[in-house]
């Protein structure tokens, strides 16, 4: 007889309802949603949605910022380009801060770097060059900001609310107020005026994301007392590990080189759409409206996949659909654009940001999936690392090898967006859907289920296995 057996003897008149009432209130107290986590949500949207609106502030107005300050294309590109550029340098750092020193830290140092930069921006009218500056400190705010939600959804929330989605959709729609705030504030058309106003817009929006940023700051908070599920109680692998682990991994590699495809267009588009548009007459108004549609749409898109992904559990396969009805949305908003007819463009833009504004959250959950027990926020960072580069390349490619002068720069501009697309999606058709952190949720829950119908000194010699059983993998891993 085993000595757990002989100590259950000696325990004397044990009851069974009062021990798996025990169980129930010990299970509810290690897994369990704190109200306080709606809390978290909003404070954290506010630095999200401020760090989007910097980040695209110039790109609905680059005409009028070209000219008002004697720039070329490629200047005024740079003050978003910077912003994608410092994410790939500062990506590293900041998956390191936010996984081994701390989330609250991570996102704080966002918020600074967010909030000093907004005001920066305000020499504008000195020198063009602290308008790039100001972005530059936004940019190395970036991944702090961007590489936060995965992990805020891992320690807040239980795996099957899509926190990370919700989270990471807040940037988006910081990117549609960027489109749409300055054509309330610029003129469509350049005057003499037009250094004042834009000086106008760099002095609202530093106030706007001061205050915004304030409460955070107050009411912040790292986690919760107790984790909200298993996967979020289970100690993740060290940064060095993960990083050997990840490039090894198949599945990863290949969402990687997908999700830069996706959202280097993405973030492309958002950059040179003013330039693109300028070439069939339609003004920077046009382009605040365009893009606001876009996000608009996005987000109903967004709402209605995660919701079913939410029921079924179908990663790959939502992807799969929304990638293809993004690439058919994106062609038609190329073929508009000829036709000259704001009401049809307006259409394409808002099917395009239907389809595609999705595929972000999507794709940003399924790596937290795939990669799982590693940090969600170096998983969910990486891919949106290769986003970031693939974004540089092709504004750079678009702005300086090709020249956005002419309609048929356009459309060769926008082909080169059509076929990182299409490529994107025949590397995403290799990858396997392997949803481990589901799947080590279920087996959770069969355990605690197999627990609830034993007898109590089954349940806790069933305890003490496990307990051993981790022990023992602790003490391989240490080895």
């Amino acid at each position: 007889m085993s000595q757990t057996s002989s100590q259950m003897k000696a325990i004397p008149n044990y009851n069974i309802d009062a021990v798996k009432e025990q169980n129930d209130e010990i299970q509810e107290e290690q897994f369990r949603d704190y109200p306080y986590r709606w809390c978290i949500v909003v404070l954290f949207c506010f630095p999200n949605m401020m760090n989007g609106i910097e980040f695209i502030t110039f790109s609905p107005i680059s005409s009028q910022v070209q000219k008002a300050y004697d720039q070329s294309q490629f200047v005024v590109s740079l003050t978003s380009l910077v912003s994608m550029f410092c994410y790939i340098v500062i990506n590293f750092p900041s998956n390191y801060i936010l996984s081994e020193k701390g989330l609250k830290l991570g996102v704080f140092i966002g918020i600074f770097f967010t909030v000093i930069g907004a005001w920066v921006r305000l020499l504008i009218n000195q020198n063009f060059g602290w308008a790039i500056f100001g972005q530059v400190l936004g940019g190395i705010a970036q991944p702090f900001i961007l590489n936060a939600p995965a992990q805020i959804a891992a320690v807040w929330f239980k795996p099957k609310q899509m926190a990370t989605a919700i989270l990471s959709l807040v940037n988006v729609i910081g990117v549609g107020l960027g489109f749409l705030i300055p054509s309330f504030v610029v003129s469509a058309t350049y005057s003499d005026n037009t250094t004042n106003e834009i000086y106008d817009l760099m002095l609202i929006q530093a106030i706007m994301i001061t205050a915004c940023c304030a409460p955070t700051v107050i009411f912040f908070r790292e986690k919760p007392p107790t984790p909200p599920s298993h996967s979020a109680s289970v100690e993740k692998s060290k940064f060095s590990e993960s990083m050997t682990i990840l490039i090894k991994d198949k599945n990863f590699i290949l969402l990687y080189i997908y999700f830069g495809c996706i959202l280097g267009n993405f973030n492309s588009i958002a950059t040179l759409i003013n330039f693109f548009l300028e070439q069939f007459s339609y003004s920077s108004d046009d382009t605040s409206y365009f893009g606001t549609v876009f996000i608009i749409s996005g987000l109903i898109g967004s709402a209605v996949f995660s919701i079913i992904v939410e029921k079924n559990q179908k990663y790959k396969l939502a992807i799969i659909i929304s990638s293809i009805a993004s690439i058919l949305s994106y062609s038609l908003t190329m073929g508009f654009l000829s036709l000259d007819i704001f009401s049809l463009q307006l259409i394409a833009f808002f099917l395009f940001g239907f389809f595609a504004t999705p595929l972000i959250p999507l794709s940003l959950e399924f790596a937290c999936e795939i990669t799982y027990p590693i940090s969600e926020t170096i998983g969910s960072g990486l891919v949106y690392k290769s986003g970031q580069m693939f974004g540089v390349l092709q504004i750079v490619i678009s702005t300086e090898v090709i020249s956005i002068d002419s309609q048929n720069s356009v459309y060769i501009c926008m082909a080169l967006g059509l076929i990182l697309q299409i490529l994107g999606l025949i590397f995403f058709l290799f990858v396997k859907e392997d949803l481990k952190r589901k799947q080590e949720e279920m087996r959770q829950l069969e355990s605690m289920r197999q627990k609830d119908q034993m007898s109590p000194p089954q349940s806790i010699e069933l305890v003490v296995q496990d307990s051993s059983n981790k022990f023992a993998q602790v003490h391989n891993l240490n080895i």
